[in-house]
């Protein structure tokens, strides 16, 4: 997770930029990236 979140984040635009600009965008971005991260650990986890 900790290796695949910011490749993630930087593919999606989420900046300290943007947390300073729309704090609540990026909240909202981060919270997405989480699930999707953690969707695909489990997938791999399981179905591997």
């Amino acid at each position: 997770m900790d290796a695949m979140l910011p490749r993630m984040m930087e593919a999606a635009g989420v900046t300290e930029e943007l947390k300073a600009r729309d704090p609540m965008r990026w909240v909202g971005l981060m919270n997405t990236l989480k699930v999707q991260v953690e969707e695909t650990i489990f997938q791999e986890l399981i179905f591997q």
